[in-house]
């Protein structure tokens, strides 16, 4: 079984956080209009912050089928430009399969989530424009379950059309696992004591400049200023930084799904300004395929590899540049990516 990398690990949550699973919904109940007026309880899309918490309804539309509706924030600080980026769009259809795991399978809430998969295409990048109000996402999701031998829920993958105010501007796909606490804590032990643990904790490097690696605020750059190995490869270290709001929400014992996926985006931004003599910020994802082989340690130096691949032409957005990006510690690559960009302004 893959050990996957996620930011999903169930949130401490109160008293008063504490719900009623809703279960499948009876009958597959007639469609109605999802509500936008308030989220969920932060416990059901494992946030500790309120403010964190972007999905705000959910319904069952079929056996395998369910519509999740999010409201996207206009001032986060992840959101760096007047459209919706990459990391609130993932971040949306991470909340939306958990909240689909509990409210409507009837997931335990102190089970352990695992994402082993995780993919989003950007199919209209001009969809993703902010308007004068805040964006109302809704993920049209489809489920497809697999169970042990006693016919208990072991995960799912999953597929997911999304849609910003209306427009169809991406699709998801992803797969999750549950495990219970006694079993994550196994899987944990049993890697770290696989490692080397003699040279100690590694030191926090320098992060890069904002401007090479396509962003503004320098709390969210996560990797070190990037140097080129060979002709067509660049490496990086990445900068974790524990006390930020959005990628380190609540304490974790290893490094998050979005933040290594950010640390891959980072690097193939810089990687194709570099090697192509472009402009970093005029460079948007839009695609991102994510796999997760193994949990990356917050107490061991993680270095970050990509490799630019052909340009191939898309009929939607030009010319787009890629690269293939690995996350390596002790030489081993516990999470692989591939990113494309295009020019966009």
């Amino acid at each position: 079984m893959n050990h996957a990398t996620t930011s999903a690990q169930p949130a401490a949550t109160g008293a008063s956080d504490r719900v009623t699973l809703a279960g499948l919904d009876p009958e597959h109940a007639e469609v109605r209009e999802l509500d936008y007026d308030s989220t969920v309880p932060r416990g059901l899309v494992h946030r500790n912050a309120v403010s964190e918490v972007f999905v705000t309804d959910s319904q069952q539309t079929g056996e395998s089928t369910f519509d999740v509706a999010a409201q996207l924030p206009r001032g986060h600080v992840m959101l760096e430009s007047t459209a919706y980026d990459l990391p609130l769009i993932l971040e949306a259809c991470r909340q939306t399969g958990v909240l689909i795991s509990h409210r409507h399978l009837n997931v335990p809430m102190d089970r352990a989530f695992i994402m082993q998969r995780m993919s989003l295409d950007i199919t209209d990048l001009d969809g993703l424009r902010q308007g004068s109000e805040p964006g109302r996402l809704l993920v049209r999701t489809e489920a497809d379950l697999y169970r042990n031998q006693a016919g208990k829920l072991r995960g799912y993958d999953f597929r997911g059309d999304v849609l910003l105010n209306g427009t169809e501007v991406a699709k998801a796909t992803g797969a999750l696992i549950f495990v219970s606490k006694l079993t994550y804590q196994a899987l944990r032990s049993k890697g770290r004591n696989a490692l080397d643990w003699s040279a100690g904790p590694a030191p926090r490097a320098v992060p890069a400049r904002p401007s090479v690696v396509g962003r503004r605020d320098p709390r969210n750059v996560v990797i070190t200023e990037p140097v080129q190995r060979g002709e067509e490869g660049w490496r990086a270290t990445v900068v974790p930084d524990h006390s930020h709001p959005h990628l380190f929400d609540h304490p974790l014992d290893h490094l998050p799904g979005n933040l290594l996926i950010e640390a891959a985006r980072q690097l193939a931004v810089a990687a194709v300004a570099r090697s192509s003599g472009l402009d970093p910020a005029t460079l948007a994802p839009v695609s991102v395929e994510a796999s997760f082989s193994s949990f990356s340690e917050n107490d061991l130096a993680s270095v970050v590899e990509a490799d630019l691949v052909p340009f191939r032409s898309d009929e939607r957005f030009g010319p787009v540049m890629g690269a293939d990006v690995r996350v390596i510690q002790q030489g081993v690559a516990g999470s692989t990516f591939r990113i494309e960009v295009a020019q966009w302004s």
